[in-house]
């Protein structure tokens, strides 16, 4: 099992038993299955998010290699699928209460990566005014007593 598996299911089962619910990130592949149930179109562009809480958490079994098998429920209904998260698939897991979030860095495609890239700022150029704004804190001292 990865490193960064292990991380993911110990972080999943702290999530789970201090704030009652986790979520994981699963990306779209062939080695995913949700039961009948399929990725729709929106799915395998973004992912899909799981919610695991409670009560259908019993049922988890964590693979050697780090998949995930278990029964999640679907829709109104909530009608029951057998799923199987490959590990590779599995992006991030996260609690919105705890405000944590655990992204795995070696499933982040190379797309994505570039495009994180092309969104860091180049540091701005000095302007020679700048130094004027540069206000010294020796007058702003208290005088010892």
């Amino acid at each position: 099992m990865k490193n960064q598996i292990k991380y993911l299911q110990n972080l999943f089962y702290d999530l789970l038993n201090d704030y009652g619910r986790v979520y994981i990130i699963v990306k779209y592949s062939d080695r995913t299955a949700l039961g009948n149930r399929k990725f729709t179109d929106e799915e395998k562009e973004k992912g899909l998010i799981l919610v695991f809480n409670n009560r259908n958490s019993r049922a988890i079994q964590w693979a050697e290699d780090g998949s995930i098998i278990t029964t999640l429920g679907f829709g109104v209904g909530n009608k029951p699928e057998n799923c199987f998260l490959h590990c590779d698939d599995i992006v991030a897991v996260y609690s919105p209460d705890a405000k944590v979030k655990l992204d795995r860095w070696d499933m982040l495609s190379a797309g994505n990566a570039s495009a994180e890239s092309q969104n860091i700022k180049e540091p701005q150029q000095r302007r020679p005014g700048d130094r004027k704004k540069v206000v010294s804190i020796a007058s702003f001292r208290k005088a010892k007593t």
